[in-house]
């Protein structure tokens, strides 16, 4: 529900996000027919997207697996309730869901600003993380 959520937030705030001259790209743990639906059904079926079930590009950006509290904990718990209430209720797991989210702002090759998520309901504000430094 948390990446449904995030995706709804980055589709809500796409025209802003792009306005800072940042480009989107998802990096998922779906099979590109999947990813193609889901990313559809927010309105970035045409963002750019990488698949990574492996998890080697999360693993490369410093992206750690949560513990049992980071993702069942009681922040979790909280934020799931509101969450559902949004529409982004429940759905079948897939992929790792261990694997903590992050997003990251990379100019010419370095990361300049990144986020990662202490708890898979955690996540950043993504138009203020598109924004260069300075």
């Amino acid at each position: 529900m948390f990446c449904r959520e995030a995706l709804a937030e980055v589709s809500a705030h796409r025209q802003e996000i792009a306005s800072r001259g940042a480009r989107i790209v998802l990096v998922h743990m779906f099979s590109e027919e999947e990813a193609g639906h889901l990313f559809g059904k927010y309105g970035l079926d045409d963002v750019s997207r990488v698949s990574d079930p492996q998890c080697h590009l999360y693993k490369s950006f410093g992206l750690e697996r949560g513990s049992l509290g980071a993702i069942m904990g009681p922040k979790v718990w909280l934020r799931g309730a509101k969450a559902c209430a949004a529409g982004h209720g429940m759905a079948r797991p897939r992929g790792d869901v261990r694997q903590m989210p992050g997003a990251f702002l990379v100019h010419q090759g370095e990361i300049v600003k990144s986020y990662r998520a202490k708890h898979s309901a955690d996540h950043p504000d993504f138009v203020q993380l598109a924004a260069l430094p300075g």
